[in-house]
């Protein structure tokens, strides 16, 4: 599990082309020919007006402050919008407006009302390699040269999309992830960002932050069981939820290697290997040959299984 970082260039502009492109969109189908503001992408593109929708949320989403929050307002705001408009007759409206379905269509040739702006845009902009939940699966996004789209990550709907219709299209509330963590283990289920990691969302009690490293049992001389220890009781609750030490018991040869490495090597692995290359590296270059992963914390999320190899070697002390 990993926080997103939010701080870098290009985060701003997937959340800014989130906002404006799914914005138009709704805008259309709210007000049709009466909305005049130009195509952000400058296309001649035509989007169906939907009649017949509930006053009260029209007014809600023709209110710019209110369709800001809700399509990038912060966790935090969406968990207090999150229960708006919850008749049946609301409920409809709400799904002929903000459809994720639309949003997450692959065939570019559809007359769907996100050809020029869906799932694929939003994968290729936050560049998440693995799961944010598990980091046990690539996530990798690929669009062809000739924009095809190929393969991208699921999004996990933190509020469920079924119970919160409203939220299906809020930039934060769609959580890069691999089909096995969103559809297998987090499903439909429902909870409070206090209680459970959502990657977006860091308390300011750091007893209510991700506090967690892998480590290990020998079972026998050949093989070696992962555990996790949990630094607070957020971690244990946020780990057990999206299951992940039961995951994680089928590395169990990767971590055999790891030890096997450690008693067939000297403590010296790392330079060696530096004087063997003949070339100057830098440590975490070395350390991405010698064993497939990034040691640097904030780049874990690019390489499958990089915080349990990188805790399994600290604690194996072949890492400082």
């Amino acid at each position: 599990m990993f926080y997103i970082d939010q701080s870098n260039p290009g985060f701003t502009n997937a959340i800014n082309e989130h906002y404006v492109n799914v914005r138009y969109v709704i805008k259309k189908k709210l007000l049709g020919h009466s909305f005049k503001e130009p195509h952000p992408k400058g296309l001649n593109y035509r989007i169906n007006q939907v009649y017949g929708i509930q006053s009260s949320l029209f007014r809600f989403l023709n209110d710019e402050i209110n369709l800001r929050e809700l399509l990038i307002g912060l966790p935090n705001t969406l968990d207090k919008l999150k229960s708006r408009f919850t008749n049946k007759k609301d409920i409809k409206s709400i799904k002929s407006l903000v459809r994720y379905d639309s949003f997450s269509e692959k065939d570019k040739d559809k007359n769907g009302a996100f050809r020029f702006y869906n799932c694929f845009h939003l994968a290729e902009n936050l560049g998440q390699s693995t799961c944010i939940y598990c980091n046990r699966l690539y996530t990798t996004t690929v669009i062809t040269a000739a924009r095809e789209f190929i393969a991208r990550p699921t999004f996990d709907h933190w509020f469920p999309k079924s119970r919160y219709p409203l939220l299906a299209l809020s930039f934060y509330n769609l959580i890069p992830s691999c089909s096995v963590c969103n559809m297998t283990i987090k499903g439909s289920d429902v909870y409070s960002i206090n209680d459970v990691f959502h990657p977006y969302f860091k308390h300011s009690d750091p007893t209510q932050q991700l506090n967690f490293r892998f480590s290990y049992d020998l079972e026998d001389h050949k093989v070696a069981k992962p555990k996790l220890i949990y630094g607070n009781a957020f971690s244990q609750r946020s780990i057990t939820t999206m299951q992940l030490e039961e995951m994680y018991k089928v590395h169990k040869e990767e971590i055999r290697e790891l030890i096997y490495l450690k008693k067939a090597y000297s403590s010296a692995y790392l330079e060696s290997l530096e004087k063997i290359l003949k070339t100057k590296l830098s440590d975490s270059e070395v350390y991405r040959l010698a064993f497939g992963v990034y040691s640097e914390e904030e780049q874990h999320f690019r390489r499958p299984l990089s915080k349990m190899k990188k805790d399994i070697l600290t604690e194996l002390g072949i890492l400082k």
